[in-house]
């Protein structure tokens, strides 16, 4: 009787081991928080160039995507966590078994393939790019780190850096004009861009108020306060952005 227990008991506890305690474990179907599941109908909602992207195509039986699981839930939970990431970053996954049409758009011939998606640009098999490195979540952050460090134009606003140039080349008497026609412009933005416009027309106005010398010595005040790695992630977030929109008051050669 004892020895039956015992038998009943060990495999109770293999089963718990295979279903990850109860929380999916290896099961990479299951629904991670802070990671996206991505079908046909949603694909192109969330990879729509706004943000940086790391998707992982996957097979539910595929061995090392079951094994894969706990770093990628880790990943998103790391991503989360950082202010700077999370604005910036989205961390999918897709089961490209079932929607195999996802996979063939994108090349995908094995599983798991990790794949980035760079913000500002469409999603096709051109801009797509392969993710090579380790598949822990350490590495991926490093990796999404280093994407993020790369993209320092990433707050401005196509429409606004022709009016910045234009700001930064005009006379001190026609300078407010131009402060004028770019607050307007800003009017008809939404969302992010709006947020990341009202930047140029605050540094306008400041550089206005203070002398055309301002927008470099902010920038590079901002700049030296980054590298130092002294402030909070959420004041490194919103001092990159400024950094990133006064870029576009840079002369290209000093970009």
């Amino acid at each position: 009787m004892r020895c039956l227990l015992v038998v009943a008991l060990l495999g109770a506890l293999a089963l718990t081991a295979r279903a990850g305690g109860g929380g999916g474990g290896d099961d990479p179907t299951i629904k991670l928080e802070n990671v996206h599941d991505l079908t046909p109908d949603n694909f192109d909602k969330i990879v729509n160039g706004a943000k940086h992207v790391l998707v992982e195509f996957y097979a539910p039986w595929c061995g090392h995507c079951k094994r894969m699981v706990p770093e990628y839930k880790r990943l998103g939970e790391l991503v989360a966590a950082d202010p700077k990431l999370k604005n910036r970053v989205v961390v999918a996954k897709v089961n490209a078994d079932a929607h195999r049409s996802i996979g063939d758009k994108f090349d995908v011939r094995g599983f798991p393939t990790i794949k980035f998606f760079p913000a500002g640009k469409p999603a096709t098999k051109d801009t797509v790019q392969d993710y090579n490195q380790a598949r822990t979540a350490t590495a991926f952050l490093d990796y999404l780190k280093e994407k993020l460090a790369a993209d320092t134009g990433f707050a401005r606003v196509e429409a606004l850096d022709g009016l910045a140039k234009k700001f930064v080349e005009a006379a001190a008497d026609a300078k407010a004009k131009v402060v004028a026609e770019t607050e307007a412009a800003v009017a008809k933005l939404e969302g992010e861009a709006k947020a990341n416009g009202a930047l140029y027309v605050t540094f306008m106005k400041k550089a206005v108020e203070k002398g055309a010398e301002y927008l470099g010595k902010e920038k590079a005040r901002l700049e030296k306060m980054l590298s130092g790695g002294s402030v909070s992630a959420a004041k490194a977030d919103e001092m990159s952005r400024k950094t990133s929109v006064l870029g576009a008051f840079a002369a290209e050669d000093e970009e």
